[in-house]
């Protein structure tokens, strides 16, 4: 949990102006007004005075990568300031409930923490509030914030947000288990506007993915037109033997596609230089089985070209069957 002090705390706390103004050039950040982040420990006199409140029980620093994961983690810092002046009957929604069940999006959609209230819609920089009715079975208050449940969390993201945010969310709750479908689906009533692209979302979500970057990938097709990819298949050679099994392979045309993350890199038994070198020998296996290989990058996923081209090598083959 992430540590935010007010103003008031670092007041009582005989934190001078000239203190605070070190400490956020080092080791505090303002979030909003009035309210920081303890962001790092620090060794400088000036932490002195917030020292016990960085090392309460539970307290965790925010971690920063320089790539697009960083929007997600200030998202999260913005909630964390939320926390404590939320209203009587206001509960966390859409992708900042989600944040806190502890799903991971690829991308967040939004900078702004969501809350709904029976009250009245209205967005601010960094807010959004939603005028919706939760009934009291559809909030989880099991965790450090009032919440919509897990559900109507994924039922609120597929009708209020692009199918980049929903579709990931919605498998990696399929992969662990939390949810089924029809649990989400529950939440759709009809003539809800934004009702056909929530649907959507629930059709091209899916358990098999192993990453959401998978399901984000998957996204994409749909976006591209392309059609025919399955996700998670074993590929052999013409004589049997076994080659690897695959993030997508086309049903028809010889083209796979494989998304790379970090993950498959260092989380090697071996080490990344191993696990570089089995998939290009697998890539190569595959090449020489008769398949177009394209391995994406994280990037890649955002490069409209990088899809062009391989809707082009399915085409190419389809229209010369």
């Amino acid at each position: 949990m992430f540590r935010i002090v007010t103003r008031k705390e670092l007041a009582e706390l005989d934190m001078s102006r000239t203190d605070l103004a070190e400490a956020l050039s080092c080791c505090l950040s303002r979030v909003r007004r009035g309210h920081y982040i303890v962001r790092s420990d620090c060794s400088r006199s000036h932490f002195t005075r917030i020292r016990s409140l960085a090392h309460e029980p539970g307290i965790t620093f925010p971690r920063f990568h320089g790539d697009i994961r960083d929007e997600v983690e200030k998202l999260r810092i913005r909630i964390a300031s939320r926390r404590d002046s939320a209203l009587p009957g206001d509960v966390f929604s859409h992708v900042s409930a989600a944040l806190i069940h502890g799903l991971d999006p690829v991308v967040a959609g939004t900078n702004r923490v969501e809350i709904s209230r029976s009250a009245y819609s209205r967005s601010y920089p960094d807010l959004s509030l939603y005028d919706r009715a939760i009934a009291q079975e559809d909030i989880d208050r099991s965790l450090s914030y009032p919440v919509t449940s897990l559900p109507r969390t994924l039922a609120d993201i597929a009708l209020d947000h692009p199918l980049e945010v929903s579709v990931p969310l919605i498998s990696e709750a399929l992969r662990q288990r939390r949810v089924v479908k029809e649990s989400i689906e529950s939440f759709f009533a009809a003539g809800t506007r934004s009702l056909n692209r929530a649907k959507l979302a629930l059709k091209l979500a899916d358990a098999v993915y192993e990453s959401n970057a998978e399901a984000f990938c998957a996204v994409k097709f749909h976006r591209q037109g392309i059609t025919g990819m399955t996700p998670q298949v074993t590929t052999y050679t013409r004589g049997g033997k076994f080659i690897g099994r695959n993030d997508f392979r086309h049903d028809k045309a010889p083209v796979i596609v494989e998304v790379h993350g970090v993950g498959k890199y260092y989380m090697h038994p071996k080490g990344p230089d191993a696990a570089a070198r089995a998939n290009h020998q697998r890539d190569m296996n595959l090449v020489n089985a008769g398949f177009r290989v394209f391995n994406l990058t994280f990037g890649d996923l955002f490069r409209p070209t990088i899809f062009a081209q391989i809707k082009w090598a399915i085409t190419s083959v389809l229209d010369n069957q």
